[in-house]
C-alpha cells in the first residue's frame, strides 16, 4: 500500500475496517467467556455451549480477518484497479 505524503490518515479505509472488525471480535471474546463462565455458575450446560460455539466462531472470524489485514496492509489485497 502506498500513501500519499498528503494523506491525512496513515490508513486506507479498508485497513481501517479490518483493524476496527478486529478490535470489535477481539472485546467479544472476552465478553463470551464472562458469558461461559455466567452460564456456568447457573448450571445451564446448553447456554453455556451455545457460547463457547459463538465464541469459537469468532475467534476463527479473528484469525481470518488477520490475514486479511495483512493482506491489505501489504498492498496485495484491496487496491484499487483501472481499467
Amino acid at each position: 500500500m502506498q500513501e500519499k505524503p498528503s494523506d491525512p490518515h496513515p490508513l486506507s479505509d479498508l485497513a481501517y475496517d479490518w483493524i476496527t472488525l478486529m478490535q470489535n471480535k477481539a472485546q467479544a471474546l472476552l465478553a463470551y467467556d464472562q458469558y461461559i463462565k455466567d452460564a456456568e455458575a447457573a448450571g445451564s450446560a446448553e447456554c453455556a455451549a451455545f457460547f463457547r460455539k459463538v465464541h469459537d466462531s469468532d475467534k476463527a472470524q479473528l484469525a481470518e480477518a488477520k490475514h486479511h489485514l495483512v493482506a491489505v496492509l501489504q498492498g496485495t489485497m484491496g487496491g484499487k484497479t483501472t481499467s
